[in-house]
C-alpha cells in the first residue's frame, strides 16, 4: 500500500502536519476556519483481515446535539427509503424521506437525522449537495461529543474499502516501480491528488453546511 507516500507528496504540496511510520499509519493535519481537519485510513478487522477506508474528521460546535448520517450511493437506497416511509410506527426522527427536496442528491443516499427540519437547511447548502454529488462513494456523519459544550465530530469516510472492488482510491503499489522522486510526485499528483480533493471538500462543506444556520 502506498497510502503513505501519496498523502506525504499531497503535503508537500498543500502543506499541514504530517505523520507517519509504518506503512498505511499516514496522517495528515490540515486546518480549515482554524479548526484541525484530520485525514488517515480507519482500520476494520474482518473475517479475511483488516480492511482499510479513508476517513477525513473535523470538529464542529454546535447549539445542540445533533446526528446526521448521509450515507454513500446506492442504487437500491431510493426503493429502500419509499419503503421505510411507507411502514406504519415510525416516527419522523426515524428516517428521512428520498424526496427532501433535492432529489439529485438524496435519492439514491439513505439519510437519518435527529433533527429534520435542521437537516433541511443543511442539505439546502448548494456548495454541501455539490461536493456530495462530486464524492458519491462517501457519506457523511456527525456525531455529538461529551461534555456540555456542544462539541461534535464531522466525519467522510470512503464507502468501499481501499483496494476493494468499486473502490475508486487507487493506493496500490506502483508508485515502488518509479524510482525518480519527480516521476512519483507526478503520479501522485495525477491520480492521488483530485480525488482527495473532492473528499476534503466534502469534509469542508459538510463544516460550513452545518454552521451556516442557527439550530
Amino acid at each position: 500500500m502506498s497510502w503513505n507516500k501519496y498523502l506525504y507528496y499531497y503535503h508537500k504540496e498543500y502543506g499541514g502536519q504530517f505523520m507517519a511510520g509504518e506503512d498505511g499509519d499516514g496522517l495528515l493535519v490540515l486546518s480549515y476556519k482554524d479548526r484541525p481537519l484530520v485525514v488517515d485510513l480507519f482500520r476494520a478487522n474482518g473475517r479475511y483481515g483488516p480492511y482499510f477506508y479513508v476517513q477525513a474528521r473535523i470538529p464542529v460546535t454546535l447549539a445542540k446535539p445533533y446526528k446526521l448520517t448521509v450515507g454513500a450511493e446506492k442504487a437500491l437506497s431510493g426503493g429502500v427509503n419509499t419503503v421505510l416511509r411507507a411502514v406504519p410506527g415510525l416516527s419522523d426522527h426515524d428516517i428521512l424521506p428520498a424526496d427532501f427536496g433535492f432529489p439529485e442528491v438524496t435519492k439514491k443516499r439513505l439519510i437519518r437525522s435527529d433533527n429534520r427540519p435542521f437537516t433541511k437547511l443543511v442539505l439546502g447548502s448548494l456548495d454541501f449537495r455539490n461536493a456530495l454529488l462530486a464524492s458519491p462513494r462517501d457519506r457523511v456523519e456527525v456525531r455529538p461529543g461529551p461534555g456540555d459544550e456542544g462539541l461534535h465530530l464531522i466525519t467522510v469516510t470512503s464507502d468501499d474499502a481501499t483496494g476493494g472492488a468499486g473502490c475508486d482510491w487507487d493506493l496500490g503499489d506502483a508508485m515502488t516501480f518509479y524510482s525518480d522522486e519527480a516521476e512519483k510526485a507526478r503520479r501522485a499528483a495525477d491520480e492521488f491528488f483530485p480525488r482527495m480533493d473532492r473528499f476534503l471538500e466534502l469534509s469542508r462543506t459538510a463544516y460550513s453546511a452545518v454552521t451556516q444556520w442557527p439550530m
